[in-house]
């Protein structure tokens, strides 16, 4: 007679983890089921003989847990809930919406200038949403921002920015950036991918990125932090302009920097309203 064995996988808050990777091995070493829970948690391995198995569970990011599992001759083995504990036990937000408050958050963008220094400038005016999935990993960040809040505190250099030859803020006046995979953390750094549109055009845009910590703030609220950083390539959105000194050095660089600090308020919460 053959029986099979059944267990779900969790996070750590207890509800089911989908895609980890479930693996029996026999005492012998052998393999013998291999399969991936459902978007619940459960897993099934058969069928299986009679006798004793080790079961590995994994999923990137996460530590290995194992488990000896006794499959009887009467039926399934049943192993029951199985947490996955994050590697490194780096810390994360709270599952749930969150509203990013551009009051006490930052998108910065420097660029080489004349090859000798950085020029400076920010965008005052953007919103996004941060969806904190469960696992961290199902995490979704949508942002829009106003290209023609540009600031560098200079006029003529804004105003120059604003134009067709840069953000060209007449035609496309918002940039999006949408999130479409988060992974890590590596040293508690984590990678958030996405892709950044802007003057119509949408390129890779991947971010750096650092959890700050959660609190709650003066004004009945909970918020959360983050720092992220990534480089983008201006000829990526069509930014073409290319004059350079008589030395052969770029007037302006053909890459810039983004670097980001942001606040977001629980979606629903006293601060959010």
């Amino acid at each position: 007679m053959s029986g099979g064995l059944a267990l779900k996988i969790t996070t750590g808050r207890g509800t089911g983890f989908g895609g980890a990777v479930v693996t029996v091995m026999s005492m012998a070493g052998e393999q013998v089921g291999r399969v991936e829970s459902d978007p619940d948690g459960v897993a099934e391995v058969k069928p299986l003989s009679p006798g004793t198995y080790t079961t590995v569970v994994s999923a990137p990011g996460f530590e290995p847990q194992a488990r000896v599992a006794l499959v009887s001759p009467g039926g399934t083995a049943r192993l029951g809930a199985i947490a996955l504990v994050r590697a490194g036990d780096a810390p994360v937000p709270s599952a749930g919406k969150w509203v990013i408050d551009p009051i006490h958050s930052t998108i910065e963008i420097s660029v080489r200038h004349l090859g000798i220094s950085s020029v400076k400038g920010r965008f005052n005016e953007f919103v996004g949403t941060i969806d904190v999935g469960d696992p961290i990993e199902q995490s979704r960040v949508e942002v829009e921002i106003k290209t023609a809040s540009i600031d560098t505190d200079n006029r003529m250099r804004d105003d120059h920015l604003r134009s067709d030859g840069f953000f060209d803020v007449e035609s496309h006046p918002t940039a999006y950036y949408r999130s479409t995979a988060l992974t890590g953390p590596v040293d508690e750094v984590w990678t958030l991918r996405g892709e950044l549109e802007l003057r119509g055009v949408a390129a890779r845009a991947d971010l750096e990125m650092t959890y700050l910590g959660e609190t709650s703030d003066p004004w009945g609220g909970t918020r959360i932090g983050f720092r992220a950083s990534t480089e983008l390539k201006r000829g990526d959105f069509g930014m073409v302009f290319d004059e350079k000194l008589i030395t052969g050095v770029a007037q302006i660089g053909s890459t810039a920097r983004l670097d980001l600090e942001v606040q977001a308020v629980r979606a629903g919460s006293v601060a959010d309203t």
